[in-house]
Order: structure tokens, then sequence, then C-alpha cells
């Protein structure tokens, strides 16, 4: 896991006009929570956070106000349903010495054979929620799908990983290749004339 750093500032308002009003600033509410730790209202800046997401950097220093920093995961980013925007943020703060569980995306990697016959690439996960120590955790879990075929798929059973487990149920299919709908009515439709042919054979 890489490590960026996040400046934040402590509020003492709480509530929709309270956000609203940060908003406006270019600011979010956040909330900054550890274990055996009363909770902590913060803001953070809007950029500065949408400037760290887009680096998939899981690990954090939260920098407070009296230039004290902290080791935090993003444990959750609440998102505006239109527009995809960030609303609000959960820090946690972790210890480097303790596992944690985080949600990390997938990234998937090469064409799948199958897609070059004509099959089409059907994505069942996009993420995985995964348990290890925080410097064990990879920024994204790299799948490769080129080797697989028409009919083929794959599931976090299929993957092997050391430093770290999955808490996503392994036997769920993160990737597969089908055939395209044309192609699977056709299909379907053959297996029903022969079907009925050989009724008809049968009869006769």
């Amino acid at each position: 896991m890489a490590e960026v750093t996040l400046h934040v500032e402590l509020r003492s308002e709480k509530g929709h006009q309270s956000a609203k009003a940060l908003r406006k600033q270019g600011r979010l509410p956040a909330v900054f929570y550890a274990h055996g730790e009363e909770p902590v209202l913060l803001s953070v800046n809007h950029k500065e956070l949408q400037k760290m997401l887009q680096q998939e950097n899981n690990i954090l220093d939260a920098v407070f106000p009296d230039g004290k920093s902290r080791k935090c995961i993003l444990k959750e980013i609440q998102k505006n349903p239109v527009t995809d925007a960030p609303v609000h943020v959960d820090i946690m703060g972790i210890k480097m010495s303790e596992k944690i569980k985080i949600t990390i995306p997938i990234a998937f990697r090469g064409t799948p054979i199958g897609v070059r016959e004509g099959g089409i690439l059907e994505h069942a996960l996009r993420e995985v929620e995964v348990e290890g120590l925080p410097l064990d955790i990879p920024e994204h879990l790299e799948v490769d799908i080129s080797d697989l075929k028409i009919g083929d798929g794959i599931t976090l059973g299929d993957l092997s990983v050391d430093q770290f487990k999955f808490v996503t149920d392994v036997h769920h299919p993160v990737a597969q290749v089908t055939l395209p709908k044309a192609a699977r009515s056709a299909a379907v439709s053959g297996e029903e004339e022969e079907a009925e042919a050989e009724t008809q054979d049968q009869e006769a």
C-alpha cells in the first residue's frame, strides 16, 4: 500500500445545514474514529480528497490542525446518488502492526481468448473485501483473464494470495466469458430443432 497525506480540520457543528455550508467552502464533512477512542468531527478539502482517490492509495496520514498525524484508511465514502460525488467521509485510525479489513478494487489484465473468438466478458466483481496487515494489502487486486475461453469463469478461490486473505466469499465468481445473446439463442433454437427431429423420427 502506498501512503499519502490528507489535511483535516476540526468541526463542532453537524447536520444538513452545516454540511451544506462546508460544501460551499469546498470542504466535506468527515468523522475520525479508532478503537477505544471517541469519534471526532472533521472536515476535509474536497479537491485534496478527489486527488487522493485518483491515486488508489489505501493508507493515508491524516494531519490534524496541531500538526500531529495519524495512520488511517478511508473506511467509507458516501456519495451523491445522482452525481456520484463524495458527500461524507469516514476515516478510521489504524495501527500498522494490526490487521485491518478493507475493500480494494479489482484490476483485470489481458484480453480473454474467448473474447477474441467472439465471446463476451462479464464482470461479476469490481471490488473485493480483504484482511491483512496494512502494508501487505495491495492498492488493487490484479486478475489475469487472458486464458479464459468461452464458457470459462474465474472465482476468488482460483486466485493465489499469500500476505492477505479474502473476506468476500472465495466461491464468488469474478469474471466469465459467455456466448453473445444471439449466439445463445441460435444454439438453443438448434437444440430444439434437433430434439423435434428426433421425436419425429421416433414417431415414424
